[in-house]
């Protein structure tokens, strides 16, 4: 269980225009951690950029039952998912046919002991093929159980010919296997190259073709995390039940993604997510990017015409809250920075709040949470493995979960 210490509670309200009456009791039951605020008075971020009212999480049930919120919320839940894929970042692209996988001991120059794997998907899709690779870094300890799995795509820069270097286990491997969990990380451009003119070049559309001319980039991603859950069903020193996907930055929308639609994965982690992750498109604090922002910078990462509510975002029938619910009621951890300004950390609070609405209609209050630090655009493992031992072995969290760092608004 997810039990935050040493804090005090604040009862969250909002105003009544704003939220169904049906809903009142709900949310005076959520219950919202304000103790140790990261951010002074005098430090807020201002509301810069106001587009109105976000669009509702669930429509109030025409028979008002002790059952009736979670039925309605499983019609929503699918109306939802096709409303992400028709508005933001278009259709899902289904499994392939065919999936092999092949598994390749690395030797590196190193006097790690630590066992280090190439995991290759071989994809055929009728008469298309196309691989993807990961790279699997596991535990010294030998167990007889299998070994969660933490899935995310790999940080890596290519070599100046458009290569990557060979890989090693990362750095921060150890935050992990030291804790007993296996990390997977796979190569985003086998995937979908992150290039406006050349993101169609990759595993997706070769195997797709038309049918997915309106994926962008982040869902392509998305869809990646779901083939290394695949992959994890394959091999029998994983546990396929015990599955996170997490991801920074960029790609911390696209684990958020994943985990929305897929409901194998135990946990969802995006790490400053900001715009098109965790952060709304609709309440814009301080200097944060807003979607015009975004939709300039990296139009590959939706579909097709998404831009065009750049300067209609009031007309958006979606935003973040929705997709962070889609989680529910498996578990969601959510990290921010207090000095990430661009990600938007006090609109994605109000993501997380509204979100955690829906976590509680379904007695899943226990499985959401967030961590905000004072930091910048930096993530943090150790936060996540925590998160995880609480919802995979019942451990307490340390202290600093689920302390909100700005006033509820």
């Amino acid at each position: 269980m997810i039990r935050p210490e040493h804090h005090r509670s604040t009862l969250l309200f909002m105003p009544s225009h704003k939220i169904p009456a049906i809903f009142h009791a709900l949310l005076i039951g959520v219950v919202a951690t304000l103790a140790s605020m990261a951010v002074s008075e005098d430090n807020l971020p201002p509301l810069m950029v106001d587009h109105g009212d976000f669009p509702e999480l669930i429509s109030a049930p025409t028979a008002p039952g002790s059952t009736s919120l979670p039925f309605a919320w499983t019609d929503q839940r699918a109306h939802l998912l096709k409303l992400f894929e028709e508005v933001q970042y278009g259709p899902l692209p289904p499994k392939p046919e065919h999936i092999d996988v092949s598994v390749e001991d690395l030797h590196y120059p190193t006097d790690e002991p630590i066992p280090f794997k190439k995991v290759v998907l071989t994809l055929r899709q009728k008469d298309a093929t196309g691989t993807m690779r990961g790279y699997l870094t596991l535990p010294e300890q030998e167990s007889d159980k299998p070994f969660p799995l933490v899935i995310q795509p790999r940080f890596a820069l290519p070599n100046p010919d458009g290569s990557f270097p060979e890989p090693v286990p990362p750095p921060f491997a150890r935050i992990f296997t030291d804790r007993g969990y296996a990390l997977l990380e796979f190569d985003v451009p086998d995937v979908s190259p992150d290039d406006k003119e050349h993101y169609r070049d990759g595993t997706v559309h070769r195997l797709f073709g038309s049918a997915v001319d309106d994926t962008g980039s982040l869902m392509a991603w998305a869809w990646a995390f779901h083939r290394f859950v695949d992959a994890a069903e394959q091999l029998p020193y994983l546990d396929e039940t015990k599955v996170v996907v997490t991801g920074h930055s960029r790609y911390g929308k696209a684990c958020l993604i994943a985990g929305a639609f897929d409901e194998r994965i135990a946990i969802t982690a995006p790490s400053h997510s900001g715009t098109a992750g965790v952060a709304p498109y609709r309440k814009i604090y301080g200097n944060a990017e807003q979607l015009h922002n975004i939709a300039g910078f990296a139009p590959h990462w939706f579909r097709p015409g998404f831009a065009d509510y750049s300067d209609r975002v009031s007309e958006l029938p979606i935003d973040q809250h929705q997709l962070l619910a889609l989680v529910a009621p498996r578990a969601l951890l959510t990290t921010e920075g207090t000095l990430d300004h661009w990600t938007n950390p006090r609109g994605a609070q109000q993501t997380w709040v509204l979100a955690s609405r829906v976590f509680r209609i379904l007695s899943a209050e226990d499985r959401i949470a967030t961590r905000v630090r004072p930091t910048g655009h930096i993530p943090d493992f150790h936060d996540l493995v925590d998160f995880c031992d609480a919802v995979f072995f019942d451990k307490e969290l340390p202290d600093g979960f689920n302390n909100l760092a700005y006033p509820l608004d």
